[in-house]
C-alpha cells in the first residue's frame, strides 16, 4: 500500500505548543519504503499510537531546521536504527539544520546511520531504492533560513510538498505536475513579521499548479479558529482543484489511477 500519513496537523507556534492539533509531521509509504518528512514534537508518540513503526523507516526528511519540523528528528533517526544496533537509513537535511552555529542534528546520531546524509539544495535530486526519485522542486521563501519544498515520484506519480514559505513568482510552476500536493498554510492574513501562506496564496499557486488533489495541512491558530475544513471548501470553490483539510492521524492512499488519488480518503484517530 502507498499512502500519506499525518502524523500531526499543528503549525505555528502557539497550535504546537498548545498542542490544539497534533504535531509530528507525515509518513508516506511509497512502493514499499518508508519515509519520514518534517519530525516535529510528539512525532515518536504519534507513530506509536498510529501503529507505525519507526524501525521500518528507510529516509527521514527535514525541509528546514525549525522547532516544528524537526524536534524529534534525533529520536527518530535513533528508532530508525534499532537504537542505534542495527545501523541503517538516511536523513535528508538542509546545510543549515546539520552545520554551522545552529545545527539540529546531534553528531553523535548521525553515526547511527553511518553519517548517510545528503544535503538539500536547490539542484538536489536522489534516487531511493525501490525506484522512488526525491527532488528540491524549489527553494522556499522562509525566516531567513534553508527551507526547500520537495518532489517525490513512483509508479508513475508525482507527490509534491510545499513547506513553509511566503508566496514568491515562480512558485506554482515549480509545483506543476503533482498528483496530490501537500501544503502547508499556516495563516489566513498576511503579517510581515511571518512568511506564510494564506488561503488566498493556496489559490493563486492551486491555478497554475493544478495538482489532482491539493491537501492542506500545518494550521495556524488563525486557520484553527477559521475551521480547516471550511477554508478548504472556499479554496477549492475558487481555485477549481478539490482540496481536502488534513487530519490528524488521516491516511490519503496513493493506490490506484491518478484520477482516484482523490476519492481514496480515509481518517481515524
Amino acid at each position: 500500500m502507498s499512502e500519506i500519513v499525518f502524523l500531526g496537523t499543528a503549525g505555528g507556534r502557539m497550535v504546537v505548543t498548545s498542542q490544539l492539533r497534533k504535531s509530528g509531521g507525515f509518513w508516506m509509504d511509497l512502493k514499499g519504503k518508508h519515509i519520514l518528512i518534517d519530525p516535529g514534537p510528539g512525532c515518536l508518540v504519534r507513530c506509536a499510537e498510529l501503529g507505525l513503526r519507526p524501525s521500518d523507516l528507510d529516509c527521514i526528511i527535514l525541509s528546514h531546521k525549525h522547532i516544528d519540523h524537526s524536534n524529534d528528528v534525533n529520536i527518530m533517526i535513533e528508532a530508525m536504527s534499532g537504537g542505534s544496533f542495527r545501523p541503517r537509513g538516511m536523513l535528508l537535511a538542509p546545510d543549515d539544520a546539520l552545520e554551522g552555529e545552529d545545527p539540529v542534528v546531534l553528531k553523535y546520531v548521525r553515526g547511527y546511520i553511518r553519517n548517510n546524509i545528503r544535503t538539500l539544495e536547490p539542484a538536489f535530486k536522489y534516487k531511493l531504492e525501490g525506484g522512488i526519485t526525491i527532488w528540491v522542486a524549489s527553494r522556499m521563501v522562509h525566516a531567513g533560513i534553508e527551507s526547500y519544498g520537495l518532489k517525490f515520484a513512483f509508479d508513475g506519480k508525482t507527490i509534491g510538498y510545499v513547506t513553509d514559505t511566503k508566496f514568491f513568482p515562480g512558485l506554482p510552476e515549480a509545483f506543476t505536475g503533482c498528483d496530490c500536493l501537500v501544503i502547508n498554510m499556516v495563516r489566513m492574513t498576511h503579517d510581515a513579521r511571518f512568511e506564510h501562506l494564506t488561503p488566498d496564496d493556496v489559490i493563486k499557486l492551486l491555478k497554475v499548479a493544478k495538482p489532482g488533489v491539493a491537501v492542506l495541512s500545518h494550521f495556524g491558530m488563525q486557520v484553527v479558529k477559521a475551521n480547516p475544513a471550511a477554508v478548504a471548501q472556499r479554496v477549492e470553490k475558487e481555485a477549481h482543484v478539490r482540496t481536502i483539510a488534513a487530519e490528524d492521524g488521516m491516511r490519503v492512499s496513493l493506490d490506484g489511477p491518478k484520477a482516484l488519488v482523490e476519492t481514496t480518503l480515509s481518517s481515524f484517530s
